[in-house]
């Protein structure tokens, strides 16, 4: 906490020299010899910018219900957009024809797909999907599959969860066997995210002889595989998924790579996350200026301000550490600079979403506002790859505290 309060107090003090409202963009944490930089690079600006533009001309809260609605809960036609505007790259390095993958480039993208609620499986497919691919796949499933994948054309899902093991990634019941050249699964996953349009999975099981799992690419249509579609609150598609005897390739690398992936994951929860707040805050800060009860705007009772104003702290604590997370060293500090991000920012979130509803009433439970809607992605995501408790837990084991 101590740590945040002094990058929220950096903010307020540049803020405030400069003179303009802060903006509440994502921005890039240099550490040098002429202290800090908060601004991001020519490109990083453009890309945001990018995304914005994308979610102005394509976004309102009928239209991202009338996304939700279809079969993928996406619109295959902005997919092919964002696709042919090269946006889908900007999670991968240069090599793997990526616009460079870091941590900057992602928050910079994810917190502003939160700002419009977008519902384009970035997370899934992009971030854990393709991710994945890139990490932990062999050269020739590299070069074959993430071209496809950049261009919108094909959807890559990572498999993990299962019903016996919650949040445990470390051991899984999905096993893996040899079988003639190649192996087989056998086993299930639940609450893989993109899994109704995936055309190809990446699947962690148990191979007989190893103690740590394997990560394995399996065709969406093989034989042997049974899927099951339903809608998370958010009303995103994820699915059940069981493995019987189904054909499956080795990838090249495992446990490193999965937790690389995870990692950024959870960053790029984290700077979503910080979207969303940022709307249902500005939206709803926007609604007390101008909803009035006996004859004065809402705004102007002293015990409404005082908890807006408790958002507003929340809301910038949650960013500083975020840009803490983001411009932290490779290892384990940053590492558990992300799993501590996670936490406060989940937690902040779920408050900020809990009294933007309640301060716009009835309407803010509903689908009608784009309020109710950011507060179910907030719902679905804070929980995501594990609940507060195993967050703690993992940052108490990166930390030795």
């Amino acid at each position: 906490m101590q740590a945040a309060l002094a990058w929220f107090n950096v903010h307020i003090r540049r803020r405030n020299n400069e003179g303009t409202p802060y903006s509440g963009c994502p921005a890039r944490q240099l550490l040098g010899d002429d202290g800090l930089n908060f601004d991001l690079s020519e490109e990083q600006v453009l890309l945001r910018d990018l995304v914005l533009r994308f979610g102005a001309d394509h976004y309102d809260p009928a239209k991202r219900l009338a996304y939700l609605g279809e079969a993928a809960g996406f619109a295959s036609a902005n997919w092919q957009i964002l696709a042919e505007t090269g946006l889908l790259a900007f999670a991968l390095p240069e090599e793997a024809g990526g616009f460079g993958g870091s941590d900057v480039d992602i928050i910079t993208v994810m917190e502003a797909l939160g700002r419009f609620v977008a519902v384009e499986p970035i997370l899934p497919s992009i971030i854990l999907g393709a991710g994945a691919l890139w990490e932990a796949g062999s050269a020739e499933q590299r070069e074959r599959l993430l071209p496809l994948a950049i261009s919108g054309e094909r959807f890559v899902s990572l498999a993990l969860f299962e019903r016996e093991n919650r949040f445990d990634l470390a051991n899984f019941r999905t096993q893996a066997a040899v079988k003639g050249d190649g192996h087989v699964l056998s086993g299930s996953k639940q609450m893989v995210l993109g899994g109704g349009f995936a055309t190809r999975l990446i699947v962690a099981a148990q191979l007989d002889g190893h103690a740590e799992p394997r990560l394995f690419l399996v065709d969406a249509d093989a034989p042997g595989l049974g899927i099951r579609n339903y809608r998370l609150v958010d009303g995103s598609v994820a699915s059940d998924i069981g493995f019987s005897d189904v054909p499956a390739q080795l990838m090249d690398r495992s446990a490193a790579a999965l937790d690389a992936v995870l990692v950024k994951g959870r960053l790029a929860i984290c700077a979503e996350l910080v979207g969303l707040m940022d709307m249902m805050f500005q939206a709803t800060l926007d609604y007390l200026k101008t909803r009035k009860q006996f004859g004065q705007p809402l705004g102007s009772f002293q015990a409404l301000q005082h908890r807006m104003a408790d958002c507003y702290a929340r809301l910038e604590l949650s960013r500083s550490q975020l840009y803490r997370a983001a411009g932290n060293s490779s290892g384990r500090g940053r590492d558990a600079a992300i799993a501590g991000a996670k936490i406060y920012i989940s937690e902040s979130a779920m408050h900020i979403g809990q009294e933007a509803v309640q301060f716009h009433g009835g309407i803010g439970t509903t689908e009608e506002l784009l309020v109710g809607q950011a507060f179910k992605r907030v719902l679905a995501l804070a929980a995501l790859f594990g609940d507060a408790d195993t967050e703690v837990d993992a940052y108490v084991r990166l930390t030795g505290s």
